[in-house]
């Protein structure tokens, strides 16, 4: 009876954000061995009309950072590494990798700089080709940024040592090594190390949004490997979710110190705090037009989102799914029920926050465009769909994503936007 009760709370979480297309990729929700919700959304390719369903493989970008940090665990346990180690008995070329140990790779408090954050690496360095030893060198010579161990800094850097260190004691390259100690022994054969060459069948194309779907900007995957080069499936990542919950690769004292956090509520490949006032351990990913999240609660619950539009807010998603089932109260997208407004061109412009640290542009191009930044400052652009005029306040809703625009105005004059994005918070903007 609770699962045909969770199963319906879940549906009607569903039709809300479908009767908006608002849901993009593949989701999977499991709780206490039973299966709630296992579908896909969206298109996989829209080039060839494609659809995503729950066999749909999509990259899955820092996710990959717990199967490294697993593989150094096995590693750990075969006497093959320390984690407590300094990096130097493995990577003897390493500058300062006397004061550096594995475990401070794993929890991102080794204070070595992140070469995905050089100014360059977004509009260069990722789009070519490089060697695992190549990007080791671009950053092995620059300073550390602190005292190993007194700091966390996210650093995908980190992971690249680690991904070295696993190639270097086992004498495999990193995709060979988990092929046949982690992946093949679990039964996860829809997962891998994507080198962007060989063709992985059912994998779905990463895209971004500019008023309609577009090719997201190219990454060169010849070196992400241990760091952010994996794909996989919602079903795959629900067989790991279960690996770890059982330490069936690893024992449990292991595991345990894995799923520990150490500084700034990150662990060894997984980060570690509360979330919908649970305890929970979990990962994001990121890479080039996909975007996913998997929670694992320790009240059994898993959640899974993988989206190949990098758009989608699967943080916020993967959460509300969480308080759905937990009973906390969340809001659910209205109905898009498009009204007529027969001027419009009183509406365009650039807005500004008070502040200045939020601008929107909205134009009118067959209909009303919304041009507003996000992560990373990029500038994405939505439609803009009138739903409710009344009282000199005019309620617009976005394409792709559930956001809001109230806008208030006089005659043929707005006099401020009280703009909501996807995550809920709310920000004034006035006309510049």
């Amino acid at each position: 009876m609770m699962t045909d009760y969770l199963q319906q709370l879940l549906m009607d979480w569903e039709k809300a954000y479908m009767q908006n297309n608002y849901l993009h990729g593949s989701l999977l929700v499991a709780y206490k061995g039973e299966m709630l919700l296992n579908n896909g959304y969206g298109m996989a390719n829209f080039e060839h009309d494609i659809v995503n369903t729950s066999e749909t493989k999509f990259r899955i970008g820092s996710i990959t950072k717990s199967f490294t940090a697993l593989a150094i665990f096995q590693l750990h346990e075969e006497n093959r590494i320390n984690i407590h180690n300094t990096i130097n008995n493995y990577l003897p070329y390493f500058p300062n990798g006397d004061k550096i140990t594995v475990y401070q790779c794993l929890t991102h408090t080794a204070g070595i700089t992140n070469f995905t954050s050089y100014p360059d690496f977004w509009s260069n360095t990722m789009r070519l080709s490089s060697s695992l030893e190549e990007i080791i060198n671009s950053f092995k010579n620059e300073p550390l940024e602190f005292e190993p161990g007194s700091q966390f800094d996210y650093s995908n850097s980190g992971y690249l040592l680690l991904t070295a260190i696993i190639e270097e004691v086992t004498g495999v390259k990193y995709a060979e090594y988990l092929k046949e100690n982690i992946l093949n022994p679990l039964g996860m054969y829809n997962t891998g190390c994507d080198n962007g060459i060989e063709i992985v069948p059912n994998l779905a194309a990463g895209y971004s949004y500019n008023g309609k779907p577009v090719h997201a900007p190219y990454a060169d995957l010849s070196f992400p490997l241990g760091a952010y080069g994996l794909y996989s499936t919602t079903g795959d990542l629900l067989i790991w979710d279960r690996a770890i919950r059982s330490s069936t690769l690893i024992s449990e004292e292991a595991t345990k110190i894995m799923l520990t956090a150490y500084q700034d509520s990150y662990a060894c490949g997984w980060f570690r705090k509360q979330v919908a006032e649970r305890d929970c351990y979990f990962h994001f990913g990121d890479i080039s037009g996909y975007v996913n999240e998997i929670l694992c609660f320790e009240e059994d619950l898993t959640i899974i989102f993988l989206s190949n539009m990098n758009i989608v807010p699967v943080k916020k998603l993967t959460r509300d799914i969480a308080k759905k089932i937990f009973e906390q109260p969340i809001e659910l997208p209205q109905p898009l029920n498009q009204i007529n407004i027969f001027n419009m061109d009183f509406i365009c412009g650039t807005y500004q926050s008070d502040n200045g640290h939020l601008s929107l542009h909205i134009t009118q191009e067959k209909g009303l465009l919304l041009s507003v930044p996000k992560d990373y400052g990029v500038v994405y652009k939505f439609g803009l769909i009138p739903i409710r005029q009344e009282n000199n306040k005019l309620t617009m809703k976005t394409t792709i994503i559930d956001e809001t625009l109230v806008l208030s105005y006089s005659t043929k004059n707005v006099l401020s936007i009280c703009y909501t994005d996807c995550y809920g918070k709310q920000s004034i903007l006035k006309k510049g």
